[in-house]
């Protein structure tokens, strides 16, 4: 009798497995991935200050992750690195509409959380709500109950508290469209440009400050690596009586010794630099950047490295 009862049970469990392994193997990679997350409560916000006391959990199945979403995303902030732990946040499931996954993704350096958007079981786009590798820059971004996205940036310079704030919501073309932007970056002053990276250190190769000419400029800090550069430029055009002006600031990654490149996921902006020297950089625009500039120009100019001023010592 007891034996009948072991075989019994052994069977029941037997059986489940089977059942279970069955019942995901009829599943679709992507339910699969999206059986890994819990409903996201919302409204949902999230700052950088607060990651590192998420749940840390990892997704169990992360290669199902990877081969659902685009490589690509991970360029920025990762690079090619992809040796980093995936951790699900969230899902947002609705009824013949599209669905978001959040997934917080870091390496032992740096961070990034992504909102993920599929439609009809195909992935469509991805927008990257904190990169936590500006340093002395704050970021937090929040997800309200209409699905609209906000993507706060805070800052000080000179002891001035600057911000950028962006909505975005998601369209039925498959992309994130900006509907509000909100700055108090008012960089022309009585005195020529505020430099809002201007206190981070420049020890690079490349770091320092490039001119065009008197309204044009563009400034170039040491990143996290000697690969990476944050830069800010600036110009403005006046031709036929009419000006036209841009700003942009980002972090350029170089591909070579030479050239470097600026893109972020969920923004066509696009910028490569070259240089030729050590003292000259040309800054061409390969993608779409009217979001930061006039209609009438581009963000094509050739910067020449202004010398450092020294500090001469009277001798005694």
């Amino acid at each position: 009798m007891v034996k009948l009862t072991w075989l019994l049970l052994i069977s029941i469990v037997f059986f489940n497995c089977n059942a279970d392994k069955k019942d995901e193997e009829d599943k679709s990679k992507l339910e699969i991935l999206f059986d890994q997350y819990y409903e996201l409560n919302l409204p949902f916000s999230v700052s950088d200050s607060n990651i590192a006391k998420m749940d840390k959990t990892a997704l169990q199945k992360p290669n199902i992750f990877t081969e659902t979403v685009p490589d690509s995303i991970f360029s920025i902030p990762f690079g090619k690195d992809r040796k980093f732990t995936i951790i699900p946040l969230g899902k947002i499931t609705q009824k013949s509409k599209e669905n978001y996954l959040a997934t917080l993704v870091k390496t032992k350096n740096q961070s990034a959380i992504y909102l993920s958007v599929f439609d009809k079981g195909i992935f469509k786009t991805n927008l990257p709500l904190i990169v936590d590798n500006e340093e002395g820059i704050v970021h937090s971004t929040s997800l309200d109950k209409k699905l609209s996205v906000v993507v706060n940036k805070e800052w000080a310079v000179k002891n001035e508290l600057y911000y950028n704030r962006i909505i975005y919501v998601y369209n039925n073309v498959g992309v994130f469209t900006t509907v509000l932007t909100e700055t108090n970056e008012e960089r022309a002053t009585s005195h020529g440009i505020i430099n809002p990276i201007d206190t981070f250190p420049k020890l690079f190769n490349y770091s320092g400050n490039y001119v065009f000419n008197k309204k044009s400029f563009l400034f170039l800090r040491d990143g996290a690596t000697v690969n990476e550069y944050l830069f800010y430029v600036y110009f403005m055009n006046d031709e036929n009586g009419e000006t036209c002006k841009g700003e942009l600031r980002g972090r350029l990654k170089m591909l070579s010794d030479k050239t470097g490149t600026y893109s972020t996921n969920g923004d066509p902006c696009n910028l490569n630099f070259t240089f030729s020297t050590k003292q000259q950089v040309s800054v061409k625009e390969t993608g779409s950047c009217g979001n930061y500039r006039g209609i009438k120009c581009f963000f094509n100019h050739t910067f020449i490295k202004e010398k450092q001023a020294t500090t001469k010592t009277k001798k005694k």
